[in-house]
């Protein structure tokens, strides 16, 4: 008999949580219903992680979660892709986040922190929201920009930013504005890919219809789901990382011995940080044993990254946060950025900057899947 786990939204339990799925895998319900299988220990996730057998394309699903349902011009991404289709997409999203792009991103990055904090307000007597005031639109502009977004349209890109990253799955409000910011990232990145065919300047856009004109030509919708997809791969780990990250340092004791061993310790916060707890949903492209149990064909199997990190069988091993394999997450890097000029640039402008609410007070998103801050409000006393 199969064991069956309930998956939970929330995010104060989250550790404890997943640890507990570790052994053998086990069958699991989510909040809608939908019927997954939950793999857990290290070494089963990282082996998974990179193994053919389970794919990220959607027409290998029969039941159960198959993942968000998004426009046909976006629902064809690198998220829904495997082997020469995403090979192909994925070499002209690469170099952008890769390290050896690191010097233009990473100037990117400190040049629109500067100018984000330049912008907050000089008096610590007011509350304010560190993620929508900071937490979004770092990463939300260095993207933007990257992707050459005019700068007349980067209020409306942080409205949209701030919607996707904190949309509440119990709140319909939430739900429309999703479907709103969405909608207008869409039609934005189709007016962008049309314009810059005829009038190209020097951003991503522009360099993936001239590569695609040279190479292989990239259709409308590819361009315009690579476009929306580099968005949200830029986003929603960097902006939760990022919060998380703060909350739980406004709330420490050891907030300045961590903060002075910033580069030793940045890696451990990130990682209980991770406001991602499990990977990309799967599925089994052939009936597949794990363990003592058969996963058949078309199931869902979603691969816990808080239950692998946190395994003492890791042993030192690299962390899962980012995945593994030809699936890594593009954005890892300029996550890591985001978060180096965020954290402690926070702490060096406003020592003494503290939550605005009690640590229990603070409101996280109802998710299973994505578990971040809907605010993070705070009161910046300057130096």
């Amino acid at each position: 008999m199969v064991e069956t786990a309930v998956i939970g939204t929330s995010a104060r339990t989250r550790w404890d949580e997943h640890a507990a799925w570790r052994g053998p895998v086990r069958r699991a319900e989510l909040p809608g219903g939908q019927q997954v299988w939950v793999v857990a220990g290290y070494d089963e996730v990282a082996t998974l992680l990179a193994d053919p057998r389970l794919s990220l394309d959607k027409k290998h699903a029969s039941d159960g979660y198959t993942g968000f349902a998004l426009p046909p011009a976006l629902d064809r991404n690198l998220l829904n892709m495997d082997g020469d289709e995403h090979h192909r997409i994925r070499k002209l999203a690469g170099p952008a986040f890769s390290r050896r792009s690191s010097g233009s991103l990473r100037n990117a990055v400190a040049r629109t922190a500067a100018a984000v904090f330049a912008a907050l307000p000089e008096s610590g007597s007011e509350t304010i929201d560190l993620l929508t005031a900071v937490c979004v639109p770092i990463p939300a502009l260095v993207i933007g920009e990257l992707l050459g977004i005019p700068a007349h349209l980067h209020t409306r890109l942080r409205e949209a930013a701030t919607a996707m990253v904190t949309v509440d799955a119990a709140s319909k409000a939430s739900g429309q504005r999703l479907v709103a910011a969405i909608g207008w990232l869409t039609a934005t990145f189709a007016t962008l890919v049309e314009s810059k065919r005829t009038d190209p300047g020097d951003d991503l856009l522009s360099g993936w219809i001239h590569a695609g004109d040279i190479e292989e030509t990239l259709t409308e919708d590819e361009l315009v789901s690579l476009a929306f997809l580099m968005m949200l791969a830029g986003l929603e780990n960097a902006v939760h990382m990022c919060s998380n990250i703060i909350a739980a340092l406004l709330t420490s004791d050891d907030a300045a011995a961590t903060l002075a061993a910033w580069p030793t310790s940045r890696g451990s916060l990130m990682e209980r940080a991770n406001p991602l707890p499990f990977a990309i949903r799967r599925f089994a492209v052939t009936d597949l044993i794990l363990g003592e149990h058969t996963v058949s064909a078309g199931d869902t199997v979603l691969l816990t990254l808080f239950g692998a990190d946190s395994d003492p069988a890791r042993n030192g091993r690299p962390s899962l946060m980012f995945g593994r394999g030809p699936h890594y997450c593009l954005g890892a890097h300029a996550t890591d950025l985001v978060v180096d000029a965020v954290v402690p640039q926070l702490f060096v402008r406003y020592p003494r900057v503290q939550l605005a609410v009690a640590e229990s007070a603070l409101e996280y998103r109802t998710s299973w899947r994505s578990h971040g801050l809907v605010t993070l409000p705070v009161l910046l006393t300057p130096r």
